[in-house]
């Protein structure tokens, strides 16, 4: 399983499709319904009440299991304190619990996060993932209208929204994949900084003898904010290729190589600043 896994990594990144999901089935007919009459945003007693109780416990508990289970530790928490109001936080998609892993490292209260509209279940667990500040990304023009207008409303009142612009998931995935432009269009839109996080897998002499996975270093950058003139999209691609270079750069000091993709068919290296502009 895990060497088919593999393979279909290897394979995506040599054909230069980052964007594509290693899972390519995936549960919609169990998805909560989000259109018309969808609120992102926790309004009723119930909501709130499950909020209040949920993010306590997902800090308390969420931290020991990160700890003991992942080693997980955070490093540059003071660049997130810099930054007073909203922002836009965005980071390589690279863990299954990665956005357990952001709420810790972000704040529990303060972040809120987006993924796709499928992982938003019906019933409790649907309910759960939205006291947990889970914002679905649907498909229709409707369900991004309503999604916009929530993530403007969350910057005005100085949270984080937390996107994951390489899209798919590709399990402790080393490399920083090229970025979509949504989550920059939106930091351009609402005039707000972007808070790169990049996830680093180091392995430990510790970890290595009683032979567990790597563990997990969350690394906060310092923000990025976007040019202040400028068409929308000119900014945002920018924005995204600033950023991009930072994690970058960060992938280049932990790991101590350059980062570089091997595409095409016969498998050559390809810089890693080409495949970014894809």
């Amino acid at each position: 399983m895990a060497k088919n896994y593999r393979e279909k990594e290897q394979e995506y990144e040599r054909t230069g499709q980052f964007d594509r999901d290693l899972n390519d089935e995936h549960r919609t007919f169990d998805a909560r319904d989000i259109g018309d009459g969808y609120n992102y945003l926790t309004k009723t007693f119930g909501e709130r009440l499950r909020r209040f109780f949920l993010l306590p416990a997902v800090k308390v508990f969420g931290t020991i299991a990160a700890f003991f289970g992942l080693g997980f530790k955070v490093k540059g928490k003071k660049n997130a304190r810099a930054v007073k109001g909203g922002a836009i936080s965005v980071c390589n998609h690279a863990h299954e619990l990665d956005t357990l892993l952001i709420k810790l490292a972000l704040g529990c209260r303060r972040t809120y996060h987006t993924g796709s509209y499928y992982l938003l279940k019906k019933g409790w667990a649907g309910r759960i993932f939205k006291a947990g500040g889970f914002l679905p990304v649907g498909t229709s023009v409707k369900d991004l209208q309503n999604l916009q207008s929530t993530v403007q409303t969350l910057l005005s009142r100085g949270k984080i929204v937390n996107f994951y612009p390489e899209h798919a998931l590709w399990r402790r995935y080393e490399k920083v994949r090229p970025f979509k432009a949504g989550a920059f269009r939106y930091a351009v839109k609402f005039d707000v900084p972007v808070i790169p996080v990049f996830i680093e897998f180091r392995e430990t002499k510790l970890r290595k003898i009683f032979r567990r996975k790597k563990k997990v270093v969350m690394h906060i950058l310092p923000a990025v904010c976007p040019d202040k003139e400028g068409p929308v999209r000119a900014r945002a691609e920018a924005l995204m290729q600033r950023v991009h270079a930072a994690m970058e750069e960060k992938y280049a000091e932990v790991y101590r190589r350059p980062m570089v993709f091997v595409t095409g068919e016969e498998g050559k290296p390809a810089a890693a600043e080409a495949a970014a502009t894809a």
